[in-house]
C-alpha cells in the first residue's frame, strides 16, 4: 500500500482538478480569453515572440505549450483550462518529490495531499493562466540543487569521474529547470534571489557558532557549481529580460510600490510588506478573480501549524533543509512586497509551496529517519503523529474543497467576473441551429470572443447593445436574448432623415418618446469597424465612433448635449439598424437639436457627405 500511496494521491489531485472544468470557475475571465485568442493565437498563427508584448506583456513559455495543446484538442474552455491542470498535477508530482527528499516518504505524502486539496492549488490548476506553470519548475530546479548539496553534506565520494558526472547531471537539470520557470510568470523572479540567499547562507553556515546536534558542513565545491549554475541560467534568461524590462510595462502595472520606493517614498513598500506578511493567517488576497476575497491562506488551525512549522525553521536553521525552506518562503514573498494588489496570492505564488511545505513540519519531525527514532520503536509516537496528520489534512480540505467548489463561485462578484451568465446562456444554445443573436450586456470584446469560444453555431456575428440605452436590428432575422423595453419597438422614425457620415452610418431619423429622443441608426452598405490589433493593452479597443446630440439655444449656443454609442460598433453589419436613446437635463424651454458622430480617441468630429460635422433636426421643447 504504501508503494501506491503516491499514484492515489495522484489521481486525487487529477480527479480535483478536472472535475468540473469547464464549469467551475463558472465561466471565461478575460485572462484566459486573451491567453487563448491572442497570445496563442499568435503561435498559431506562425508567429515566434520571445516576449509577448500584448496585455501588458508576457513570458514565452505557457503560450507556446498552450498553443500546442489547442492545435491538438481545440479551445473549448474545458480543453484551454487543462494546460494549467497539468502544470498543477506535475507541481503535485515535485512537490512530493522535493518534500521526501528533505525529511522522507511520509513528509512526502502530507506534503503532496496537503497541495492536491489546498485552495490555492486548486485555483492556479483550474484557470488558464501561466502562473502555475512556473511551480513544477521551480521545485524540480530546487531537488536538483538539494541532490549536490546532499551529496557535499553526506561526504560521499566514489571515483572523481562518477563523482564528477553526477555534478554535472545536476547542475545541467538545476540551470534546466530554472530557466524554464523564469521563462513562465514574472514573480519567477524571485527564485535567483531564493537562490542567491541560500548560497550566501551555505557560505556563512560553517561559521556560526555549532548546535548540539550539528549537520556536516556543505564543502565549497557545492558553492561554486550552485553559483556557476545561476549565473547560467541568468545568462539564459537574459534574452527575455531585456523585452521584460524593456517594454516596463508589466511592471509599470503592478509595480507602485517598488516605484514610490525608488522615488524616495518607502511607505507603500512598507504597507504592502505588512498586508503580504499578515496573508498567512489574517487577510489574504483581496481579489475575488483568484481568493474569497481577503480570505486567509490557513484557516485557523491551519495558520498555528504554520507558525509551529516556522519556529522549528528557526530553531533548527543551521541545518540548510530548514534554513532552505525559510529562504525559500521569505524570497517567495517578495514580488509580492514590491507589487499590487497586497498580499496577492498569485504574485507571491512562489512561496505558496513553501508555506505549504512548512506547514507540514511538525509532522515530518516523527519520520522514521529522525535521529529521535530509536525512542519510537514501540511505534506510539509515530502513530499519533499520523492521526494528527491525517487531521490537519482533513480540516484543510473541509475547509478548502466547500469554499473552492461551492462558496467561491457562488458568489455573485465571480459570476460577474468570469461572466457566468454567458457561459451559461452560450452552454444552452449549444446544438442548436446556427442563428444571429442579440445580447444585452458590456461591450467589450472579450465577451463576444467568449461566446464564440464557447462553441455556438451563428449565421453572423452576435450582436451585442447596452439594452438600457439601445437596441439593433440585424438585417437578417435574429434571436434577441432579452426583453425589450418598449421604447425599443421596431417602428419608423416620426421625423425621418438620410443623413450618410463619411464613415459608412447612417442618420436615419429622429422621434421623442416620453422625455428621451431616440436616434434611428443605419449601417450603411460598405460599413466595416475593423478591430485594431491588441496592443499592450487589455480593455477593448474605443469604438471608432460616438454618437452625439446637442441642445442649442436661440444664439447657437451650447445648452446640453448626450454623448453615448451603445452599440457594438465592432459587431455591426452593413444593413443593421439601431437606436440610440438620447435623455438631455436642461432647463424648460425650446431648443434646436443636432446631431453629429465624432471619434472619441481624438474628438475629431466624423463629417456628412455634404462636409457638415453638425446637422440641424428642428426644434424641440423640454417641459
Amino acid at each position: 500500500m504504501p508503494r501506491l500511496t503516491p499514484l492515489l494521491i495522484l489521481l486525487l489531485a487529477f480527479f480535483l482538478r478536472v472535475a468540473g472544468l469547464d464549469s467551475l470557475p463558472p465561466g471565461w475571465r478575460d485572462d484566459e480569453v486573451i491567453e487563448t485568442t491572442v497570445h496563442a493565437q499568435i503561435v498559431l498563427d506562425g508567429g515566434h515572440p520571445l516576449y509577448f508584448i500584448q496585455a501588458e506583456g508576457h513570458e514565452p513559455l505557457y503560450h507556446y505549450l498552450s498553443a500546442g495543446w489547442i492545435a491538438l484538442a481545440g479551445n473549448s474552455l474545458f480543453s484551454v483550462r487543462m494546460v494549467s491542470a497539468f502544470f498543477g498535477l506535475l507541481t503535485v508530482a515535485a512537490g512530493y518529490r522535493l518534500a521526501r527528499q528533505l525529511f522522507g516518504a511520509r513528509y512526502g505524502w502530507l506534503v503532496a495531499l496537503l497541495l492536491a486539496v489546498s485552495f490555492w492549488a486548486l485555483m492556479y490548476s483550474r484557470v488558464k493562466i501561466r502562473h502555475i506553470a512556473e511551480l513544477p519548475f521551480a521545485l524540480l530546479a530546487f531537488s536538483q540543487l538539494l541532490s549536490v548539496v546532499r551529496r557535499q553534506e553526506s561526504g560521499v565520494r566514489g571515483q572523481e569521474s562518477g563523482d564528477c558526472s553526477f555534478f554535472i547531471v545536476h547542475s545541467s537539470l538545476f540551470i534546466l529547470f530554472l530557466t524554464l520557470a523564469l521563462y513562465t510568470y514574472f514573480a519567477s523572479l524571485a527564485l535567483p534571489l531564493i537562490l542567491s540567499a541560500f548560497g550566501l547562507y551555505l557560505f556563512i553556515l560553517p561559521r556560526l557558532p555549532r548546535p548540539k546536534i550539528q549537520t556536516p558542513a556543505p564543502a565549497h565545491r557545492s558553492l561554486f557549481i550552485v553559483h556557476c549554475s545561476l549565473f547560467i541560467a541568468l545568462l539564459l534568461y537574459f534574452p527575455l529580460a531585456r523585452g521584460l524590462f524593456g517594454s516596463a510595462q508589466r511592471l509599470s502595472v503592478v509595480g507602485g510600490p517598488l516605484t514610490a520606493l525608488r522615488a524616495g517614498d518607502p511607505w507603500p513598500f512598507i504597507q504592502n510588506t505588512a498586508s503580504t506578511l499578515a496573508m498567512f493567517g489574517n487577510r489574504g488576497d483581496p481579489e475575488w478573480l483568484y481568493n474569497i476575497s481577503g480570505q486567509p491562506l490557513f484557516g485557523p488551525a491551519g495558520f498555528y501549524v504554520f507558525a509551529a512549522g516556522a519556529i522549528l525553521c528557526l530553531w533548527r536553521r543551521r541545518d540548510p533543509r530548514y534554513g532552505f525552506l525559510l529562504i525559500w518562503l521569505i524570497g517567495g514573498l517578495a514580488p509580492a512586497f514590491a507589487s499590487t494588489p497586497a498580499a496577492s496570492f498569485g504574485h507571491s505564488i512562489t512561496a505558496l509551496p513553501a508555506a505549504t511545505f512548512i506547514a507540514a513540519l511538525p509532522f515530518a519531525e516523527t519520520s522514521p529517519r529522525s535521529a529521535l527514532r530509536t525512542q519510537r520503536r514501540n511505534g506510539t509516537v509515530l502513530s499519533v503523529a499520523n492521526a494528527l496528520a491525517i487531521i490537519f489534512v482533513a480540516l484543510t480540505a473541509l475547509r478548502d474543497l466547500p469554499d473552492y467548489f461551492l462558496r467561491w463561485p457562488a458568489d455573485p462578484q465571480v459570476r460577474y467576473l468570469y461572466k457566468a451568465d454567458l457561459h451559461a446562456t452560450a452552454r444552452a444554445l449549444r446544438g442548436a441551429p446556427a442563428d444571429t443573436y442579440v445580447f444585452d450586456g458590456p461591450l467589450s470584446m472579450w465577451d463576444r470572443r467568449a461566446f464564440l469560444l464557447d462553441g455556438v453555431a451563428v449565421s453572423s456575428p452576435p450582436r451585442w447593445v447596452n439594452a438600457e440605452w439601445a437596441i439593433v436590428f440585424p438585417a437578417r432575422p435574429a434571436r434577441t436574448l432579452f426583453t425589450p423595453q418598449p421604447w425599443q419597438a421596431d417602428v419608423p422614425p416620426a421625423q425621418p432623415a438620410a443623413i450618410d457620415f463619411a464613415n459608412g452610418l447612417t442618420f436615419a431619423g429622429w422621434e421623442r418618446r416620453g422625455t428621451d429622443v431616440i436616434a434611428h441608426w443605419r449601417a450603411g452598405v460598405n460599413y466595416a469597424a475593423v478591430e485594431p490589433p491588441i496592443g499592450s493593452g487589455v480593455a477593448s479597443p474605443p469604438f471608432p465612433a460616438f454618437a452625439f446630440m446637442h441642445l442649442l439655444a436661440a444664439d447657437g449656443s451650447f445648452v446640453a448635449g448626450s454623448d453615448r454609442f451603445d452599440v457594438d460598433a465592432f459587431t455591426l453589419q452593413p444593413g443593421d439598424r439601431f437606436l440610440q436613446r438620447h435623455h438631455f437635463d436642461a432647463p424648460p424651454g425650446g431648443y434646436t437639436l443636432t446631431v453629429g458622430l465624432y471619434d472619441p480617441t481624438t474628438g475629431q468630429r466624423i463629417p456628412a457627405a455634404d462636409g457638415r460635422d453638425e446637422i440641424s433636426l428642428g426644434t424641440v421643447t423640454v417641459p
